[in-house]
């Protein structure tokens, strides 16, 4: 008996079950076993295509829920991903909006998938699919956008919410930013104390826990705002606070999963009596999503340097010149010395506060103005150093040095990194250095009021700059607004990382929801624009030292990251971190992990 060939198809592959003559009943199992597989895949391939039909028949019918089911189903993962997005792009297509918004918030639980219902026409990236799912996410954002009322989100960049700023500063309707007595908390009107929300994890993991090393995902941050913002709604405090993180330490680049996360200490938070957002075990100031949007807007401009100056008016200063001559020869009593101060006080007045490189009705500015005219009241002894600190009056009183012509001390903050570890693949850096140093000049005033520059920083002038930077760590543990400061400074260079070295080229990520206008709104604010000035004195036995100050703060980003100052880790303890914080199992709608 010869041999019988039957042909069973399975998709578009045919295989061929061969029967050989070794006995009647052996070749009619055979037989018997090669038709059963044949109807049972036949079988299989009629109820997928009439499944599929089914599927396509209710999309057009608009029986959107009964769809919804059919894909939650499905057993197939790949499959189940393609027909929740295709769900989405025809509910955004017939103007569902909201329902477009369900059905892409029910994708994300399935992790990076391909979000446009149909092949990328992004290469994939090496290891995984991360640039395309990048890529078609954005597509049907922008898709549902399109159906969505604009209004519902604030896309178009206004003016958004107005609120005073925390932290013991208050901007008066003129601009002129004051301090407040911290224990009249009524008078820190407006700083928003909304329900804690988002205090866990997809995976159970809460927020309010301590974590030595919590990761961040920018990329899945990302896509979580923009779904929020799409359906009207504000970042939750885990968002707003960035997870409780309080420090920088890691920048780790996936490419295979198209992700770049932050990692570093964190852990539950609360107001202080400032009304600054502090970590509950030792009170520094948490990360701030805000931060981030501006310092990466500010990265991707065309001149990366921001900051803030606190200047006199030339005017004022010849007023000022002018009184000081007037009074020459006077003699000074207890009596009429608070007299003498005050007359002086009116005659310098207010100075002007500029903030540049960033929007100056954020809170960010905000932490740069107070910060820097904190530096000047501890630099005249207005408000305690550390011990063994003395101000920079201090220090000139107890050196004796002669009486100088009208002088201006300028002290401002600048960037003070290492050179930042990163592995030899360029996929993991550690911020590395103290990150914020003071730096002096003195000035002089000439005789219209002008302000003239020296180049130059007196030995006095420069020891309290130089004793301010050696204590900073210190000046910030008792002084939160430093801490927060070093915050801004940490978030500006990362920020600069991800631009200078191409790191979302390189997973294939579209930052705009982060660096433009139109993408997530940051709070405002009014904005600080002039100052009362930092006028300080000691009176001696035989003269009275008076001491005024200008200054700011300045930040280029640009120096710490150049290839020059990244440093190789040769040891492999990035590659060490880079591996362990490794996280290929994420939920669709995880955004931090511990």
């Amino acid at each position: 008996m010869g041999s019988i060939k039957f042909a069973v198809c399975f998709g578009m592959i045919c295989e061929g079950l061969w029967i050989e003559n070794d006995g009647i009943v052996g070749m009619l199992n055979r037989i018997l076993t090669a038709i059963t597989c044949f109807f049972l895949v036949t079988s299989t391939l009629l109820a997928q295509q009439q499944d599929t039909g089914d599927f396509q028949r209710l999309l057009q019918s608009g029986e959107y829920a009964q769809a919804l089911r059919n894909a939650t189903a499905t057993e197939d993962l790949a499959l189940r991903r393609q027909l929740f997005a295709q769900i989405a792009r025809h509910q955004a297509a017939e103007g569902v909006g909201t329902g477009a918004l369900e059905s892409l918030s029910l994708l994300q639980q399935f992790g990076n998938a391909s979000l446009s219902g149909q092949d990328s026409g992004f290469p994939p990236t090496a290891g995984g699919q991360g640039g395309a799912a990048a890529a078609d996410f954005d597509t049907l954002i922008d898709l549902i956008k399109a159906t969505v009322a604009p209004d519902s989100w604030d896309d178009l960049g206004g003016a958004g919410t107005i609120t005073p700023f925390p932290g013991g500063i208050y901007v008066d309707r003129e601009g002129l930013m004051v301090r407040l007595d911290s224990n009249h908390t009524d008078q820190l009107q407006g700083f928003r104390r909304e329900q804690f929300e988002g205090m866990f994890s997809e995976n159970g993991q809460d927020v309010r826990d301590y974590s030595s090393m919590r990761k961040i995902s920018l990329v899945r941050l990302q896509r979580q705002l923009e779904l929020l913002q799409l359906r009207g709604e504000l970042a939750d405090e885990a968002m707003q606070n960035l997870a409780g993180m309080y420090r920088i330490q890691y920048v780790l680049v996936y490419p295979e999963q198209g992700d770049i996360v932050i990692a570093g200490p964190a852990g539950p938070w609360q107001e202080n009596r400032d009304g600054r957002v502090v970590n509950i075990n030792n009170g520094r100031p948490v990360l701030k999503l805000d931060y981030l949007v501006e310092l990466m807007r500010n990265a991707y401009s065309d001149n990366p340097t921001f900051g803030c100056s606190i200047t006199p008016r030339a005017a004022h200063l010849l007023k000022a010149k002018q009184y000081l001559d007037a009074q020459k020869g006077k003699v000074l009593t207890p009596r009429n010395t608070e007299a003498w101060l005050a007359g002086l006080r009116d005659s310098v007045g207010v100075q002007d506060v500029e903030v540049f490189g960033t929007d100056n009705q954020t809170q960010l500015a905000r932490i740069l103005v107070e910060a820097d005219h904190h530096m000047k009241l501890v630099g005249l002894g207005e408000v305690p150093g550390i011990p063994g600190m003395n101000s920079y009056l201090d220090n000139l009183v107890e050196s004796d040095e002669p009486a100088q012509a009208v002088n201006m001390l300028r002290w401002w903050f600048t960037t003070n990194y290492q050179a930042l570890h990163a592995s030899k693949d360029g996929l993991a850096y550690e911020i590395v250095g103290p990150a914020v140093k003071v730096l002096s000049e003195n000035e002089i005033v000439d005789k219209l009021g002008d302000r003239q520059q020296t180049g130059k920083s007196d030995p006095l002038t420069q020891q309290f700059a130089s004793e301010f930077t050696r204590n900073y760590e210190m000046l910030a543990e008792r002084y939160p607004v430093y801490h927060e400061l070093r915050n801004i400074f940490d978030l500006a260079v990362i920020s600069m990382l991800i631009k200078s070295q191409n790191l979302d080229q390189r997973i294939r990520w579209n930052p705009e929801f982060y660096t433009k206008s139109y993408g997530y709104q940051i709070k405002r604010a009014p904005a600080p624009t002039t100052i009362e000035s930092v006028i300080s004195h000691r009176v001696t036995k035989d003269r009275v030292v008076i001491a005024a100050i200008s200054g700011g703060v300045v930040i280029d980003p640009r120096p710490v990251v150049t290839s020059e100052n990244l440093k190789s880790d040769d040891y492999g303890i990035l590659n060490a971190e880079y591996l362990g914080n490794r996280n290929s199992t994420l939920h669709g709608r995880t955004w931090w992990w511990d």
